[in-house]
């Protein structure tokens, strides 16, 4: 599990310096951009969960492990697939950057409307 987190890790910062491009598309064998940006973005919640020691159980890895299984189950696709998919779109840095930028777009929105929705309760 190290390794999805240096993965990530090394995709964030090496596509970084890229310029944009959202003109590429993917194989048809590669998992879709609008899927994989759905993924990636719960892909960022896992490991930051993890990251943070949010986890409450011994056995941390073996969760992990179980929340990305899940994760592949409802996408309906295949720990190889998505890594295959995760290999290609690391292979076009200007159109992971993008995601990644998206990614981190959805996660800000997500955490505005649980704040937004604490506050709501708390008034009440």
């Amino acid at each position: 599990m190290r390794y999805w987190i240096l993965l990530i890790l090394a995709a964030t910062f090496g596509a970084c310096s890229s310029p944009k491009n959202s003109e590429i598309e993917a194989p048809a064998e590669i998992v879709s951009r609008d899927t994989f940006l759905l993924m990636l973005t719960e892909v960022q919640l896992i490991e930051g969960v993890y990251k943070q020691r949010l986890l409450r159980n011994d056995d941390e890895d073996m969760l992990l492990k179980s929340h990305y299984a899940e994760l592949f189950q409802r996408f309906e696709i295949s720990e190889d697939q998505f890594l295959t998919s995760y290999r290609w779109w690391y292979e076009h840095p200007s159109a992971m950057d993008e995601l990644l930028q998206e990614a981190a777009e959805a996660l800000t929105a997500m955490e505005r409307i649980s704040v937004q929705s604490e506050s709501e309760d708390r008034q009440r």
